[in-house]
């Protein structure tokens, strides 16, 4: 097989000032750049042809985020406009990000600090075979499911 391993995640998002604030500053994300794209084509490249002529072509901003190895990409559609994420975990399609801490419990008191409501308590999973891992939510300004994972006790 040729893949060999993952490239970056995307999420899209409403406003791309506040959400690379919110993974730069909260979460320790390191902004690599910005770009903006614009084409006729960009549309039919992102969701495929469109069913008419004379549709709008995609128009977006994008930020391109890294951290330990990770690289994060952020785009918001100005054209068509990014709308609400429906905040449906369960709902196909949808996505959340899983963080890696050494300290889950000091990474949390730090996050509710700056203001971040957490909709889990610290939680822990013992599977056999498996180091025991300690996680919880919460969500970035999109409503995005945002997990911390302490791992290897």
């Amino acid at each position: 097989m040729a893949v060999m391993g993952v490239h970056h995640v995307s999420l899209t998002v409403t406003d791309l000032d506040r959400s690379v604030d919110f993974y730069t500053r909260l979460l320790g994300f390191r902004l690599i750049g910005r770009k903006h794209r614009q084409a006729p084509d960009l549309g039919d490249a992102l969701w495929g042809p469109p069913p008419e002529k004379g549709t709008q072509p995609a128009e977006i901003w994008i930020a391109d985020l890294e951290l330990a190895g990770t690289r994060l990409e952020l785009i918001q559609y100005l054209q068509p406009a990014s709308p609400p994420y429906h905040g449906q975990p369960a709902q196909a399609g949808s996505a959340h990000l899983a963080l890696l801490t050494q300290d889950i419990e000091a990474e949390v008191a730090r996050l509710r600090e700056a203001g971040v409501l957490f909709h889990t308590p610290v939680r822990t999973i013992r599977d056999q075979e498996r180091p025991v891992w300690r996680w919880c939510y919460f969500r970035d300004p999109d409503g995005i499911v945002v997990e911390l994972v302490q791992s290897g006790e």
